[in-house]
């Protein structure tokens, strides 16, 4: 009998390892591949919806971003929803011990606290606007539009070589005194605001 020391898994390879996870959480989350066919939304939305999921579960809010200890995680999408059924899933989901809450807002007047905020493509002009109607709010904005976290945005959604990549603004992050995982840091790539 060999005396074996346990092998350390390399950052890489425990980035691998999470890669892996959250696609197969996507395909939990969706019950398998969707069917554009059946009105149901595209893949593509099916590996956001479970990065939005996993962002609730790696992202650290501070406590007085709730109203108590059971409050919800409420997950806001701004403008056209491009998540279809995708988003559906969550439904009875909990994060952290909090159930996980989806809204939409078609405009600024509806849009509401909340703690994760998804800047569909079709508000991307209105930004700006955007991050100066939730400034000083404890939120994690996510959008999937080229220059999203460059121009103020927390985290961004990239395609790249047919897989979802996350760029993250740190200085963002750190504005709404949010706390992101290492987890998650280890498979993004850290990006300046307003460097191109």
């Amino acid at each position: 009998m060999t005396n074996r020391k346990p092998t350390r898994v390399s950052a890489r390879g425990r980035a691998v390892i999470i890669a892996v996870w959250i696609v197969l959480v996507a395909m939990l989350i969706s019950g398998g591949a969707p069917s554009i066919a059946r009105g149901e939304s595209a893949p593509e939305y099916t590996v956001k919806a479970a990065f939005l999921y996993n962002f609730a579960k790696f992202v650290e809010w501070p406590a007085d971003a709730f109203a108590g200890p059971a409050s919800p995680i409420v997950l806001f999408v701004y403008g056209a929803d491009p998540f279809g059924d995708a988003l559906k899933s969550l439904k009875g989901k909990t994060a952290n011990g909090r159930p996980v809450v989806v809204r939409y807002a078609a405009n600024l007047g509806e849009l509401e606290r909340c703690h994760l905020l998804f800047v569909s493509a079709s508000s991307m002009a209105l930004l700006p606007k955007i991050l100066q109607a939730t400034k000083g709010w404890n939120v994690l904005t996510v959008g999937d539009v080229d220059g999203f976290a460059r121009d103020g945005g927390t985290i961004n959604l990239v395609n790249e070589e047919q897989r979802v990549v996350m760029e993250i603004n740190m200085e963002a992050a750190q504005r709404s005194r949010l706390k992101i995982s290492s987890k998650l840091l280890a498979l993004a790539k850290i990006v300046t605001p307003g460097r191109r």
